[in-house]
Order: C-alpha cells, then sequence, then structure tokens
C-alpha cells in the first residue's frame, strides 16, 4: 500500500519467479562504493570496493528500523493553496493531496558502520569537525542519482540504511528490489531506488533532481522533512442525548520529520483552530526495533462535541502536533521553490 514515486521508468532488474531465488539473488547483488576523487593533485586518493549485500551483512550485520518515507511534493495542492504557486504550478503533481507517505519497518545495513570502513580519512574528519563539506551520492540503475551531507548519514542516531526488506519481506520492484538507500527523516527524493554504487564528494551531487528540483526558499536542497499531522478519518453524528450537539470522531497519524524527536501531543479543533482539545496518541501500537529515534509515525484519535443548530452542520476540523523538543506545527508552511 505504500505510494510508488518515480523520476524514470523501473529498471529492468532481475525479479526471479521464486521467494528463494529473489533473496539469493539479492545476497548476490554488488554495491560499488567509488573511489574519492579530491587530492590537491588530481586523481583518487582511495582505491574503488565492490561488495555483494551478503558480504556488507556479513561484516556488519543488520538492523530493523520504523521509518516514514515521504515524498517531497506530499501536500503539493494544500502547499499551494495555502502559499501561492510553487514549482508543481501547472504540472499533474499540482494536484497531489496527502497520500505520498507512508510508515514501514526497514531492515538492511546501517551506513554509519559501512562508510567508516570504506571512506576511513573522509569520515573520521567529518566526526573530528561535527559536520563538513563531504556529501554521500547514491546512485539507482535507472541512472537517478542525488545526495545527503556525510554528517548526517555517518550519525548512528539517524537510523540510515542500505534497505533490503520492507515490513519483513524482500523489496518489490516498484520499492528499490534488491536495494535502496533508506535515510529516516529526509525526503523521499534522496532515498535511492535499485541502488548500484554509492560515492562521497566535496560538493552535492550536481543531478537535476538534486541540482533543480526540490528546493527550499534559499534555492537550498531540501533534505530534512517537516513536522507533521494529517487528518485520515472523520465521522459526524447528531447526539441523541442533546439535539443542541453533535459528536465528531477524528483520526489520523503524526510524524516528527527530520528531527526524530517524539510525538509529544496531537490538538484537535473543531471550529477552524479557535478552541483545542488533545487527543490520544495511541503509542502503544510503536513497535520497538532497532531505532534510536522517532522517525515513525504514530496513530491518534479524538472525539469532539460541537454545538449545532437544526439542519446540515459544517465543521472545520483541523489537527496540530507537538513534539518533545516543543515544536508546534505550524499553521501554513515557510515558502519554498517547489
Amino acid at each position: 500500500a505504500l505510494y510508488v514515486r518515480n523520476h524514470a521508468p523501473v529498471p529492468d532488474v532481475a525479479w526471479p519467479a521464486d521467494e528463494v531465488s529473489r533473496a539469493s539473488h539479492v545476497q548476490q547483488h554488488e554495491v560499488l562504493f567509488e573511489a574519492v576523487e579530491g587530492s590537491a593533485e588530481g586523481g583518487p586518493v582511495e582505491e574503488d570496493a565492490t561488495m555483494t549485500i551478503s558480504q556488507l551483512q556479513t561484516r556488519f550485520g543488520t538492523t530493523t528500523v520504523t521509518s516514514i518515507l515521504q515524498c517531497a511534493g506530499n501536500r503539493a495542492s494544500e502547499d499551494i493553496a495555502a502559499t501561492g504557486a510553487s514549482g508543481f504550478t501547472g504540472t499533474p503533481f499540482e494536484a497531489i493531496t496527502q497520500g505520498m507517505v507512508g510508515n514501514a519497518q526497514w531492515t538492511g545495513v546501517r551506513l554509519a558502520d559501512v562508510l567508516p570502513a570504506l571512506y576511513p580519512k573522509e569520515c573520521a574528519a567529518t566526526k573530528k569537525h561535527g559536520g563538513g563539506e563531504w556529501h554521500v551520492v547514491f546512485e539507482g540503475a535507472d541512472g537517478y542519482s542525488a545526495s545527503s551531507p556525510l554528517a548526517r548519514v555517518l550519525s548512528h542516531e539517524h537510523d540510515c540504511l542500505l534497505a533490503t526488506h520492507m515490513n519483513g519481506e524482500l523489496l518489490s520492484p516498484d520499492h528499490g528490489y534488491p536495494l535502496r538507500a533508506l535515510l529516516p527523516g529526509i525526503a523521499g527524493a534522496r532515498n535511492v531506488k535499485w541502488l548500484q554504487s554509492i560515492s562521497l564528494q566535496r560538493h552535492p551531487v550536481d543531478a537535476p533532481w538534486n541540482d533543480y528540483y526540490y528546493k527550499n526558499a534559499k534555492a537550498e536542497q531540501i533534505q530534512d522533512l517537516k513536522l507533521q499531522s494529517l487528518i485520515l478519518l472523520h465521522e459526524g453524528s447528531r447526539s441523541s442525548e442533546n439535539h443542541g450537539k453533535a459528536k465528531v470522531h477524528v483520526g489520523g497519524v503524526a510524524y516528527s520529520g527530520g528531527t526524530g524527536n517524539a510525538i509529544a501531543r496531537v490538538e484537535v479543533s473543531a471550529d477552524g483552530g479557535k478552541c483545542w482539545s488533545e487527543a490520544t496518541l495511541q503509542a502503544s501500537e510503536v513497535v520497538a526495533d532497532g531505532s534510536h529515534k522517532s522517525f515513525g509515525w504514530v496513530r491518534w484519535v479524538a472525539n469532539l462535541e460541537v454545538e449545532v443548530s437544526s439542519g446540515a452542520v459544517a465543521v472545520d476540523v483541523c489537527c496540530r502536533a507537538t513534539d518533545t523538543a516543543g515544536t508546534t506545527q505550524s499553521e501554513k508552511p515557510a515558502k519554498e521553490r517547489g
């Protein structure tokens, strides 16, 4: 049920007929770790290295983490209505509502373990200086490539993976079989599917999806997702006990985006944001796994009572989330480039 969004056709990757053969093919899949081109004299400062998924798993082990995956264009239609024309205006994507997000458990090898072993100098320098200029470039079999800051990918608490499984099953071709990058809290456009190669460079990759699309108001690449809450269910009914009131049942999800902070509360309003009631978080549903932070979503429900008169009643329902750092979802987002 997870949404599918591609910038190019799904590549013609081998998809054996039976599950045993598919699992074997995954184990044999090779990932190229490209040499770093960055010495003062030019030329490589490290050698290319190719490793199979089996070798990566044997050397570094695997883990499972829960994370949303969200397209950077999610809620494009609402954004246009709230802030004006965007890069999606005039395209088929201007009508996107809130369906380009999903929540799943992902299993794979931690990039925070893999990259220091293959790029020790660059990773050591990045950790020493608490950031730096290095970026990780991911490239897929479809020719799509994107990059994210090395400092973010190297952080153990951010749970970035080379993922082979979603919800305990091998990735399907639509979702990146046999291997994808899974970067919790980072825009879906950076979570490259059908992963074939990884490299480091001193500047973001200049592929169009990185260099031109998915930019913020400062023309910087969008990386971290924003704090969000979504209404997925709303039902209204008259109260048989009191004809002057109606009951409204509302449900949805909330997630913190790039921070990975847990959701502290969700508030719901039935009058367009004048009065707020706290929803009930269904935190017991959150499954314990190898996650260091809260990159998945939490479901919430609320039962509201509103004053009504005779006839049909229009109720303006909205919600807002607050995380454990005290950040509350804004009424509308800052204007981005789209």
